[in-house]
């Protein structure tokens, strides 16, 4: 059982995180979940002084931490690596994960198109200790400039059309090790993305 610390200040939005009000408050979450739960995840960070701040918060637990951050995905997709919405590298990210002793390093709330670079950065960066993993959402990109639940967001239409096993291939052949779903995600997508793990398993040479 995962329990989540989620961005408090906003979604998107690393330029309203509070790093003054943020301790007390995720103090707070962590003390409430903790009897409930095996590892905690702090989730749609959208900068390394968030991710810090969580994982800060949970390591007085002693349990294990897992980082999921969200990564720009404006359109037209930037040249480039894939970087947070802070703008900082996923290099950087690997950094404080393995200075703040988390067992993971996951990019959510994004758009599926985005994640595969992220995932090549992280392998690239991590030790073999190090698990690395995926949740894309299945809507109409923000812009960098807004924030998540400003309004009602749009479904991909596109993503109906058989395109998760395709992604999901993809972040597994990256490096991937943990896979999954976010905002907008349905439980026949999951279903997709489970039969392509058990595929990509099956057809990996023993």
């Amino acid at each position: 059982m995962a329990g989540s610390l989620p961005p408090l200040f906003g979604s998107y939005r690393p330029d309203l995180f509070d790093a003054v009000q943020a301790p007390a408050m995720l103090a707070r979450v962590v003390a409430a979940l903790d009897p409930w739960v095996d590892v905690f995840l702090a989730e749609t960070q959208s900068s390394l002084a968030e991710a810090r701040c969580s994982a800060e918060a949970a390591s007085r637990t002693g349990k294990p931490l897992w980082l999921a951050v969200t990564l720009r995905d404006e359109v037209p997709l930037a040249e480039g690596p894939a970087v947070l919405r802070s703008g900082e590298s996923v290099a950087e990210l690997v950094a404080l994960a393995s200075e703040m002793g988390a067992e993971a390093v996951l990019f959510n709330c994004s758009r599926p198109e985005v994640m595969t670079s992220a995932v090549l950065d992280a392998v690239a960066a991590a030790d073999r200790s190090l698990a690395v993993g995926v949740y894309a959402n299945a809507f109409e990109p923000v812009s960098v400039r807004g924030a998540a639940n400003e309004v009602v967001s749009a479904h991909r239409a596109d993503l109906e059309q058989g395109r998760w096993p395709l992604f999901v291939n993809d972040w597994l052949l990256a490096g991937a090790t943990i896979v999954g779903g976010c905002c907008g995600v349905m439980p026949r997508h999951l279903a997709e993305i489970r039969g392509t793990v058990d595929r990509f398993l099956a057809d990996r040479p023993s």
